[in-house]
């Protein structure tokens, strides 16, 4: 058995090495292979690190012209890789000695599993919330700014991030996001990976959706815990300052997107 762990790099500095560590310490009865998607990235750190990796033969690189962005970048790592299950990885996430060899075995004991999210735990010992459920549009955008604060808001954002949820129980979630996600090749083939309309955003839950809507489960499994050194999109206290990140602006791109593709299902 094969696991293909795909990680697209852009600027991530000194954390696809870590990454890359971490993935050599697991241990687990699978063969693996690492393959780095770099879209185009110009901070040295990186870069030095993984042409070398490279060159050692501990990983497979493949340096993009340009961004592709997230889902394309998955995806042309995805068509090299030769694994039996495709592990999406964001190159800011450590795993666990265990938490592979976990994954794989829960999807071999139940094949109607299209996506296994982990328990995702930041730096500080906080769980992340890191699976949702189905929103609207509005829902993003109350989390994403400070309306999502105001008393009036507060419950339904709450909601929308399953904080009400048991993060120590398996459960069937209707998405999860993408900093981890191990996916049957088969299930992989059979929707054609991300959506590559999405430059950033949103392309985790589509290819929860679509994955659903091939007839398999999306299940968060907690047995398996990862650390996550994100960065998330702060919900300003300004509005207008906001409004003037790009990142606010690819987000809401996406989200239109999104919802013009799944609107009415």
């Amino acid at each position: 058995m094969k696991v293909s762990i795909i990680i697209v790099n852009y600027n991530h500095k000194y954390f696809p090495k870590l990454a890359v560590e971490a993935l050599e310490k697991s241990k687990g009865s699978f063969e693996m292979e690492i393959i780095v998607v770099d879209n185009a990235s110009t901070d040295p750190e990186s870069l030095e690190f993984l042409k070398k990796a490279d060159e050692d033969k501990r990983l497979v690189l493949v340096r993009q012209q340009k961004n592709v962005g997230f889902g394309r970048g998955n995806n042309v790592g995805a068509k090299l890789a030769e694994g039996d299950y495709i592990f999406i990885h964001n190159p800011d996430v450590q795993v666990g000695e265990e938490s592979i060899q976990q994954m794989v075995d829960y999807l071999e004991k139940h094949h109607d599993i299209g996506i296994l999210g982990p328990q995702l735990v930041y730096s500080s010992g906080k769980i992340q919330e890191s699976c949702r459920r189905h929103m609207s549009f509005f829902d993003l955008m109350l989390n994403r700014t400070f309306l999502g604060r105001l008393p009036f808001f507060k419950r339904r954002v709450s909601q929308y991030l399953m904080e009400d949820f048991d993060h120590s129980k398996v459960q069937e979630v209707d998405l999860l996001t993408g900093a981890a996600m191990l996916i049957p090749r088969k299930v992989w083939n059979q929707v054609g990976g991300f959506d590559e309309r999405y430059f950033l955003f949103m392309e985790d839950f589509d290819l929860c959706r679509e994955v659903s809507k091939a007839g398999y489960k999306i299940v968060y499994y907690p047995e398996a815990k990862l650390e996550h050194y994100q960065k998330r999109l702060s919900r300003d206290s300004s509005f207008l300052k906001t409004l003037r990140k790009k990142v606010f602006w690819l987000h809401v791109s996406s989200a239109l997107k999104y919802f013009w593709k799944w609107k009415g299902k």
